[in-house]
């Protein structure tokens, strides 16, 4: 694979078609260029072989960590592909020629602990609002490297424009990455092009990803639907407001607002030994930590938000789970390992009812106070609910999902114009990417490449969500919990009480 790694400057990219845009990905496209969406983030903290925390190591570490982003680029034809019509109704995927890694990849060294965390936030906070510039030549994604000189472990953010693929593929990015790591370890090979190891230029002569892109979903599946749905979803979609106001669980203590952009976020950790309790309890009610986050965020909320009547959330799920892998047409694709589009959502709703059933359970002085087993009885049964929604949605497979709605939409830039205008549905959306192992291979020992934490983090979306709840586990190790909203839709206090409030609560499930 890596005599395809050359040496050089990067020549012109050629703008050869290979497919336009899926739904799906014109809608995040759309949003990017609508400035209503920026970034995504999964940042990783990678634990280092003993032998490359020496000073004099500096070189070899850089050396082998570009090796293995190398590696996981040429193995992922989204990540080496420009975009082209970007402001048009009809964008499209091209195929580029070389790419320099040296404008993708930033390695950033720190003298103290301290300058590495204040930077770690720093860059966190600047990544996530960075727009992308230079489409056509230039593939959206970034990874930036933060080591303090000395230390045994690494900082590494994957950052990345979502036309090109979801936040699922962001793990798979650094599944592949710490493989790529630990396979090179193993076999203890040098990095595969010598003549770079003592230069900052690292070109990727790169393969034709016309028949190895992967398709988008809609290609893979029809997404039939039953007329109740199509109804259901349409008349939501077009009923005239002006005549029938928004419902009582529009998220209308958070009004759209397009401009200033500036995202915030906060996060906090749930060490190994919690998440162990709290996933034994989710058991225990037959439900997931997903459908207890949504639970604990409408419990803090509605008693955060004494006016609001109702609140409706999001849950994002992967689309891998039921889209059809080494089909006649593309045998060589498994989406499981494919980075690309591959999400839809369900939406949850929470009525006036059940709003005020939790108020009158909250006693008035409730800031910062425990889950009553009152508020508990509310709890597991509305985390239970949510649970049976995203499976009933996963148990329907491709039927009557939301991706069969999107492909109702011509022009993604007008419709995205449109929800501007619109109230605010959705107060929150929790997305979880889940456990990635980040355990070294048992026969490096101490020569190993391992994962100490990862963390998802999201931009604000302008017409989408007022907060983001993400969530993403490594194995044996630490939890993040993060939130992330526009700075003037939200007050901080509020997020700050909300945030507080589940790490508490999760403290004591």
């Amino acid at each position: 694979m890596f005599d395809r790694l050359r040496r050089g400057d990067v020549a012109d990219a050629g703008t050869r078609r290979i497919r336009g845009f899926g739904c799906h990905e014109a809608y995040q496209l759309a949003m990017h260029t609508l400035d209503q969406y920026r970034g995504t983030i999964v940042s990783c903290r990678y634990s280092l072989p003993s032998s490359l925390t020496r000073l004099e190591a500096l070189k070899e570490l850089k050396s082998r960590f570009y090796d293995a982003i190398a590696h996981v680029v040429l193995a992922q034809p989204h990540l080496h592909v420009g975009i082209i019509g970007e402001n048009t109704a009809d964008p499209q995927f091209v195929r580029l020629d070389h790419l320099d890694l040296h404008d993708h990849v930033d390695w950033r060294s720190f003298d103290s602990f301290n300058d590495l965390e204040n930077q770690y936030l720093a860059t966190m906070q600047s990544q996530l609002d960075a727009r992308y510039s230079d489409l056509a030549t230039h593939p959206g994604w970034r990874v930036i490297v933060l080591q303090k000189v000395g230390a045994d472990y690494i900082d590494a953010l994957y950052v990345w424009n979502h036309p090109h693929h979801d936040g699922m593929s962001g793990k798979i990015f650094h599944q592949q990455l710490l493989r790529s790591l630990n396979e090179k370890a193993i076999q203890n090979k040098e990095p595969s092009n010598e003549t770079q190891r003592d230069s900052d230029n690292w070109v990727l002569n790169l393969p034709d990803p016309s028949d190895r892109l992967p398709p988008n979903p809609e290609i893979l599946s029809s997404f039939p639907m039953t007329p109740p749905f199509l109804v259901k979803a349409l008349w939501k979609e077009l009923k005239p407001l002006s005549i029938l106001p928004a419902s009582t669980t529009h998220a209308t203590w958070a009004p759209i607002q397009a401009t200033p952009y500036m995202t915030s976020f906060r996060t906090f950790v749930v060490n190994s030994d919690t998440l162990a309790k709290v996933v034994g309890a989710c058991h225990q009610h037959h439900t997931t930590v997903t459908g207890l986050l949504h639970a604990l965020v409408l419990v803090s909320l509605t008693s955060i938000l004494g006016e609001a009547k109702g609140f409706a959330s999001r849950t994002p799920y992967d689309l891998r789970q039921i889209l059809p892998s080494n089909t006649p047409k593309y045998p060589w694709l498994n989406p499981k390992d494919a980075m690309c589009n591959y999400v839809s959502v369900i939406d949850h709703e929470f009525d006036t009812e059940l709003v005020s059933t939790i108020r009158s359970k909250i006693s008035p002085d409730a800031t910062g106070a425990n889950l009553s087993t009152d508020i508990m009885d509310i709890i597991w049964p509305v985390s239970v609910r949510v649970r049976q929604e995203i499976k009933a949605r996963l148990d329907s497979g491709v039927h009557n999902d939301m991706i069969g709605i999107m492909k109702f939409v011509r022009d993604w830039r007008t419709q995205q114009l449109s929800e501007q205008h619109k109230p605010r549905y959705l107060s929150w959306l929790v997305t979880n990417l889940g456990v990635i192992d980040g355990a070294a291979p048992e026969a490096l020992q101490q020569e190993g490449w391992a994962m100490r934490r990862a963390d998802l983090v999201l931009s604000a979306e302008v017409p989408s969500a007022a907060l983001s709840i993400s969530i993403m586990t490594v194995k044996n190790e630490q939890t993040c919990i993060t939130c992330s909203w526009q700075d003037c839709v939200a007050d901080a206090s509020l997020v700050e009480c909300l945030m507080a409030d589940l790490e508490r609560w999760l403290s004591e499930i």
